[in-house]
């Protein structure tokens, strides 16, 4: 398997987990709601895990690039790790999501919009529909984490069906912006 390949695994991986995941929590809310907090924990951790891996496996790249310094690589980083810490601790107490489900979600997803945002205006190289559509969907998952923070809806089930979207969405961009750098890769050697 290639480096480039290998590199954008990560991606691939946490991306369609978070759409699996997404998925189940709108096909089935109320089963989701007997086991999201363990859900909940599981998504949060491999997405971290995911980018440290990601992060790890492209740290030659990110030095050879000077991305590490222009772009904060190293606050991805310690996002993800936080992220990781957050699902493990969620993991260990899955009872405390249900209470304070929607702060948690609307904070995660607010987090995760702003950073790949920043990340996609900072590579905004080429205003190609790709780059539009990704700023579009990290849009969109600041406007859900806004909206969840300012005001949760009622019900348990709304808001893992909310959730859900919110999953989707971040896992389709996470797999597009992989499948992108892929095609772009292809293209400078072509």
């Amino acid at each position: 398997m290639n480096s480039i390949y290998t590199r954008r695994l990560p991606s691939y991986i946490g991306g369609i987990f978070a759409i699996i995941t997404g998925l189940f929590f709108v096909l089935f809310p109320e089963i989701s709601s007997g086991v999201i907090g363990i859900l909940f924990g599981v998504v949060l951790f491999v997405a971290g895990l995911s980018e440290v891996i990601g992060y790890i496996i492209s740290i030659k790249q990110f030095r050879e690039e000077n991305y590490g310094k222009a772009a904060g690589a190293e606050i991805v980083l310690v996002y993800s790790i936080i992220i990781m810490a957050i699902g493990l601790f969620i993991l260990l107490k899955p009872d405390i999501v249900l209470q304070l489900l929607s702060t948690i979600v609307g904070i995660f997803f607010l987090v995760d919009g702003i950073v790949k945002l920043r990340q996609e205006l900072f590579l905004f190289r080429k205003k190609d529909i790709y780059s539009l559509l990704l700023i579009f969907l990290a849009i969109a998952l600041i406007f859900g984490g806004i909206a969840l923070l300012a005001n949760p809806f009622n019900g348990t089930r709304n808001i893992i069906v909310f959730s859900g979207f919110a999953f989707i969405i971040s896992g389709l961009e996470s797999c597009f912006l992989g499948f992108i750098k892929r095609t772009e890769n292809k293209t400078r050697k072509g």
